[in-house]
């Protein structure tokens, strides 16, 4: 006990005199750790680690902890464990952020980095400069994901079938695009045509164009983020009396009940555990985990509710495998919901969804694993054109009890039209997010692709 307390003495007062004990502290870093997170939370040490016996850079469950609090603190880590892979991905399924503090021979690795991509959808951002310039792999990744393209070099961004591919699925890219191609009038139009907001990010000679401004304008959209903001607050909003904290959103599918074909709740429920380990005030402590209620949640396999649809099933299934997700994981997903948006061509809106125990077991309570795909998906031809709105790969996510289910979600709660001659349904999600649920709304764009048009997101 005397070596613990002069350990944590030093802690907080001189970490130099670590380094003479290093062999006794060494022997049961585990009985540091409390002392070291508090340090780190405290913002007054954050850099605690990197003054501590390299032992203690060394060990993986101090360090994933650590993240866990403060995902800058792999930096501290030991080169070792920054160049372990397979440590690296375990940490990046808990925080994305932490790939900035990896190896350069990691960043560097195309393999490694394409399965990043995977578990976190922006992880090119923080690749090495050089494979963003590689231009067979970046066609590859842009491919894959056309978002890929914001984080392309320069020289890759100005490759016109690297261009065509990512403006034709997201026109939008076109804010992330050299000056060179912002004033290309073919390129522009590829944008426009498939989101008419990509106008905006055009040269200044080219949003005066007049072809192209007639282009923006050929989908029927909001006519102003005031009008809907008070369709929203008419219909959607009413007093919350009970919790008596102002308004909630209510009166899901008012206008398109009859567009919904599935709509099931995935339940799930915070359970109480005693952690017989941890003795706070004289008392065995408590810890909340929120679990999938299985006896309420009867598994109808999804291939079951898309059924009418093979060819949509084994897109889904494609996108998936191509994402590395366990054919298990697969199998056990529920359909939440599913709607049928229009006809023709016929569009629908599903969410597919698993939670499961963390299988980390030295995270902690706190985590679950979640599998989780909304999209919006339309069928041009024998094809299926996805728009993802949310995904989350066989993650590890933590849970906290602010959110309703435990962690962000989108619920989609109706459509919207401007008038009755609208032939594009707008799509209303629902967000539950952390201190309070909102909207976002999505409207179909020239492609065949869905994007954001209005989001009544509170300012935090």
């Amino acid at each position: 006990m005397a070596k613990k307390f002069i350990f944590i003495a030093a802690l907080l007062f001189s970490f130099d005199v670590l380094a003479q004990q290093k062999d006794d502290n060494c022997q049961d870093k585990a009985a540091y750790y409390d002392q070291i997170f508090k340090e780190i939370i405290s913002k007054k040490n954050s850099d605690v680690i990197s003054k501590l016996p390299d032992c203690f850079t060394f060990d993986r469950t101090l360090i994933l902890k650590a993240v866990v609090l403060d995902p800058s603190q792999f930096q501290y880590a030991a080169e070792s464990l920054q160049e372990d892979e397979i440590f690296v991905m375990r940490l990046l399924k808990i925080s994305p952020n932490i790939l900035q503090y990896a190896s350069p021979e990691i960043r560097l690795d195309p393999a490694f980095m394409e399965k990043a991509t995977y578990v976190s959808r922006d992880s090119l951002q923080y690749a090495s400069w050089k494979l963003l310039d590689n231009k067979l792999f970046m066609q590859k990744m842009i491919d894959i994901d056309s978002r890929n393209y914001k984080f392309a070099s320069d020289r890759i961004k100005e490759i016109r079938e690297n261009v065509v591919r990512a403006f034709a699925d997201n026109g939008l890219l076109l804010e992330f695009a050299p000056v060179k191609i912002k004033d290309d009038l073919e390129l522009v139009k590829i944008a426009v045509k498939s989101n008419s907001a990509a106008l905006h990010f055009a040269s200044e000679r080219l949003q005066k164009d007049n072809d192209l401004e007639v282009l923006a304008r050929q989908k029927t959209s909001i006519k102003s983020s005031e009008e809907l903001k008070k369709f929203l607050q008419k219909n959607y909003m009413i007093e919350d009396k009970k919790k008596n904290v102002g308004n909630k959103i209510d009166n899901q599918a008012k206008f398109f009940a009859q567009n919904k074909i599935i709509t099931r709740n995935y339940v799930t429920k915070w359970q109480n555990n005693l952690d017989f380990s941890r003795i706070e005030n004289g008392r065995v402590a408590e810890e909340r985990r929120l679990i999938s209620a299985n006896s309420r949640n009867y598994h109808i396999p999804w291939r079951k509710d898309f059924k009418k649809y093979p060819t949509l099933i084994k897109k889904i299934e494609k996108f998936f495998i191509e994402h590395n997700i366990p054919a298990n994981t697969i199998d056990n997903l529920s359909t939440t919901y599913l709607w049928k948006l229009q006809g023709k061509p016929l569009t629908l809106a599903f969410n597919l969804y698993l939670l499961r125990e963390s299988t980390d077991g030295d995270l902690g309570p706190d985590f679950v694993d979640v599998t989780s795909l909304t999209a919006v998906i339309q069928k041009q031809g024998e094809h299926w054109q996805m728009t993802i709105v949310e995904v989350i790969l066989d993650s590890e996510i933590k849970v906290e009890i602010p959110y309703k289910n435990g962690h962000k979600k989108y619920v989609i709660w109706d459509l919207y039209k401007v008038d009755k001659n609208d032939k594009n349904p707008k799509i209303i999600f629902k967000v539950e997010d952390k201190f309070g649920d909102y909207f976002e709304v999505f409207e179909e764009q020239n492609g065949g692709k869905y994007q954001v048009v209005f989001s009544n997101k509170p300012i935090s």
